[in-house]
């Protein structure tokens, strides 16, 4: 029985351990991501928000990534269909070069930005790097292969 007891407060201890060093790699994970000069978003192929650092939420208005998701996946983040459809196309491509994207922002206004979109290791999922802010008139060409771009 004792060496039950004690094989069970080992498993425990080394569940622990486990546990802690989890926990410390998503902070330490979590601080790396929200320190990035670069807003940070996965999206699921219909545009909702998967997840998202801290700069990426601000850009678009919202006080957090948690506000982003709840408000988001309701509002839209992109402008309209069409914007996602770019940046799906960019992933699915693997193109690397900036494109303009206009998004919609928390208050309803839009704003446009250089965006690089990739394919994420996961399959439902597109990584998108907001890399700097567009002056709003300013639009780059259609990408082929999109619809605009036909």
């Amino acid at each position: 029985m004792r060496k039950q007891v004690a094989d069970l407060k080992a498993e425990m201890v080394a569940r622990r351990r486990v546990e802690d060093a989890l926990r410390q790699s998503d902070q330490q994970l979590r601080a790396l991501s929200d320190s990035a000069p670069a807003g940070l978003c996965l999206v699921r192929p219909g545009g909702t928000v998967r997840a998202a650092n801290l700069p990426f939420a601000r850009l678009l208005g919202y006080e957090s990534p948690a506000e982003l998701q709840r408000l988001g996946d309701a509002l839209g983040i992109f402008a309209g269909p069409e914007e996602l459809e770019r940046v799906l196309a960019m992933a699915e491509r693997g193109d690397h070069r900036m494109a303009a994207v206009l998004f919609r922002r928390k208050d309803g206004s839009r704003q446009s930005f250089g965006v690089i979109g990739v394919a994420c290791a996961e399959a439902d999922a597109v990584a998108i790097a907001v890399l700097e802010r567009q002056p709003q008139p300013w639009r780059a060409p259609p990408l082929s292969g999109t619809a605009g771009g036909k």
